[in-house]
C-alpha cells in the first residue's frame, strides 16, 4: 500500500504536534510501528528503506490526519500506547501490504468498474451527540 509522497502528508497533516514530549512518541512509536509492515525495513540493523512517511511527518511536527484519536475516560486520559489509532497500521504477519481485492467469478460480467470504490478509507469515531440522539 503507498501511504503518498511525505510532502502531501504533510501539507494535509493537522497543524499540531502529534506528541508532547519523547516519553509519549517513544511508547506510541513502540506500540503501533514496532508491529507495522510500513515501518518494517527501518527495524534492522542496517536499515534498507524509507520507513513510514507517517512517523516522518510526526517528527517533523504534525499529526497526520491517519491518526485518530484513541480512547479516552471521562477525563480525556488516555494511554501513551494508545493515544491514537492509525488507519494505515497492517501487522507485519498479516500478509501482502497491498489488499487483495476478490477476484470476479469466470464468466461474470460485472455492472460497475472497481476502480471507482479502490482506495483508502478512513471511517470517523461517531459524536457522543450522534451516539446518544
Amino acid at each position: 500500500m503507498t501511504l503518498g509522497g511525505c510532502d502531501a502528508l504533510y501539507d494535509e497533516a493537522r497543524d499540531e504536534p502529534a506528541f508532547s514530549n519523547s516519553d509519549e512518541g517513544h511508547a506510541w512509536l513502540d506500540n503501533w510501528c514496532g508491529r507495522c509492515i510500513h515501518d518494517k525495513d527501518q527495524r534492522t540493523e542496517t536499515p534498507t528503506g524509507p520507513g513510514c512517511p507517517l512517523v516522518m511527518v510526526a517528527l517533523m511536527g504534525r499529526r497526520p490526519i491517519q491518526w485518530l484519536d484513541g480512547p479516552r475516560d471521562e477525563n480525556g486520559r488516555y494511554s501513551n500506547a494508545d493515544q491514537y489509532h492509525c488507519v494505515e497500521y497492517r501487522h507485519e504477519d498479516d500478509g501482502p501490504a497491498e489488499p487483495q481485492p476478490i477476484p470476479d467469478p469466470p464468466g461474470q460480467l460485472t455492472l460497475a468498474p472497481r476502480t471507482d470504490y479502490e482506495g483508502v478509507r478512513m471511517l470517523t469515531q461517531p459524536t457522543r451527540e450522534a451516539v446518544t440522539a
